[in-house]
């Protein structure tokens, strides 16, 4: 339900009412729960809301794609070993998947101007690390 909420916040051209959305969503949800599904995606930090008399007006801050990023760094940030949790999740990659990260890693380092061999070097220990735990398992 959280990602038909931001699917429909997304398709606005700005701020919307909690009824708005609710009448996108072909009115079938009672208000209150539209309501309880807008204030926990601004819990979870993937909307924004304003004071617009005595309602408020909701404005997408993350897409689904952007909803399971939080989701996957809020978990991130409960863990003690982010280095542990990083390599493990990365040990588990297809290569595709491999393949994506290393390319955004490369692109951003592109954008912020750091050295793009570093992903690199990190993709190929992420790799090394992926051999390794496929050795284990044999």
């Amino acid at each position: 339900m959280e990602a038909q909420v931001l699917a429909v916040l997304g398709s606005a051209t700005g701020p919307v009412a909690a009824t708005w959305v609710r009448e996108r969503l072909d009115g079938k949800l009672a208000y209150t729960t539209v309501i309880t599904i807008l204030t926990r995606l601004l819990g979870k930090q993937a909307v924004t809301r304003t004071r617009s008399g005595r309602s408020f007006l909701w404005t997408p801050v993350a897409d689904e794609a952007g909803l399971t990023a939080l989701r996957m760094r809020r978990l991130l940030d409960e863990r003690d070993d982010r280095d542990a949790v990083l390599s493990s999740f990365v040990s588990a990659l297809s290569p595709h998947d491999e393949r994506v990260l290393r390319s955004l890693l490369s692109s951003a380092d592109d954008v912020d101007g750091t050295d793009a061999t570093e992903a690199t070097d990190d993709a190929d220990d992420a790799a090394a690390v992926r051999s390794a735990a496929g050795e284990a398992e044999s």
